[in-house]
């Protein structure tokens, strides 16, 4: 205990120097803890969304399917529709369990909220698995289920009629409300298909078809089917599975490059503290000779340099940690701009695990850049340590 109680008073000597060397590590180790946080936030995310979607396959117009995939999952207006007749090729096809149709629209009021509708039937439930309705599926003209937070926004509950909002004139009657899903289908307000279509004026025409497999092993022969089949020259065909493996990828290569950055950032504080250290052990030559002569072992004074180097670093990894669980909030909003596809959970996921992690790397890269230093203290003679000015 007396060696940790001396090596942080030798760390408060020089308290700006101090301070400049530990930022460095906090800096590093936060960059660290914010990338490997945000790995396994998105990692989450991904898999999330693929449950609730709960699709193998999206068969949307002919587009980018990265777009496609993200308008399906959060919600927006379509720029071009399928054809109702495709909706059979799609059931007939080999391999296909469930082929559920949507006709999904947004509308936007003034301060930019929107409201985005989908037209459904019955298929829905069978792709939607793990839904929990009060009430019932929309099958009447006028039926309206509501998402757990639309439900909230518009204040109304089940059995009640209220004004479709951005519809002038349009009614709806509350028959289920969706229990929440911690995603996107919270958001929206269901009706069937046939409503949405007339009151979208888009009659006879679908956004996108939900298809889930017999077997999710044949997804190959059964996509490279839809591909084949008369209207697969007007579709495109979205295997999920690959698409989100797709993207995962994209992310993975700029997480590796983040990696390297933070890496050399890493070797840089480290040498920065290597250096700090050794300059302190030089003003500190004749202080460390007296040590020696009162009966201080090399093994002492190896132990105090190290220690106190030890200290820093683990310290500067602290307050790494502290600033990126403060900051992640505003570095989610700014990665979720940014990212080709941003699930709708929580991006940045701090988790103990991984404050463990960042702490013991701040500590073993004290460790590493404490031995130089420590290791010339201790090999310093005494009498010519004592004569030292």
């Amino acid at each position: 205990m007396s060696f940790i109680k001396l090596s942080l008073q030798n760390m408060l000597r020089r308290k700006l120097r101090t301070s400049v060397t530990l930022t460095g590590v906090a800096v590093a180790v936060a960059a660290l803890f914010s990338l490997l946080a945000f790995q396994r936030g998105y990692q989450t995310g991904m898999r999330d969304e693929l449950d609730r979607l709960g699709a193998h396959v999206l068969v949307v117009p002919k587009g980018c399917p990265y777009d496609a995939a993200s308008t399906a999952l959060h919600g927006a207006s379509w720029p071009c529709y399928l054809k109702y007749a495709y909706l059979e090729q799609v059931r007939k096809t080999r391999g296909v369990s469930v082929a559920a149709p949507v006709f999904m629209n947004a509308l936007y009021e003034a301060n930019g909220n929107q409201t985005v509708y989908l037209g459904i039937n019955d298929d829905i439930r069978m792709v939607k698995r793990a839904w929990s309705i009060e009430g019932s599926l929309p099958v009447k003209t006028g039926d309206i289920l509501l998402g757990a937070a639309a439900a909230k926004s518009l204040h109304v509950q089940r059995g009640q009629e209220f004004d479709l909002p951005g519809l002038e004139g349009a009614k709806g009657r509350v028959c289920g409300l969706l229990a929440t899903t911690q995603g996107a289908d919270d958001n929206f307000l269901y009706m069937p298909l046939a409503d949405a279509q007339r009151l979208f004026n888009r009659q006879g025409q679908l956004t996108h078809i939900l298809v889930r497999l017999q077997d999710p092993n044949s997804l190959e022969d059964v996509v490279g089917a839809l591909r084949a089949c008369e209207a697969g020259m007007d579709m495109n065909i979205v295997p999920l599975t690959h698409l989100f493996r797709t993207i995962q990828s994209m992310v993975n290569s700029t997480r590796l490059l983040l990696g390297c950055i933070a890496l050399v950032a890493l070797l840089v504080a480290g040498a920065g503290v290597s250096n700090t250290v050794l300059m302190a052990v030089t003003e500190r030559t004749r202080e460390i000779g007296v040590m020696r002569s009162v009966g201080a072992s090399m093994g002492d004074i190896f132990r105090l340099i190290w220690m106190e180097t030890v200290q820093i670093c683990l310290l500067g990894g602290v307050v790494g940690v502290a600033v990126a669980l403060v900051g992640a909030q505003s570095l989610e909003g700014w990665l979720r701009n940014r990212l080709p596809f941003a699930p709708t959970g929580t991006l940045i996921h701090p988790e103990v695990s991984i404050m463990v992690a960042c702490l013991a790397g701040a500590a073993l890269l004290g460790s590493l850049a404490g031995l130089l230093p420590a290791w010339r203290a201790s090999r310093l003679s005494p009498v010519e340590a004592i004569r030292a000015t």
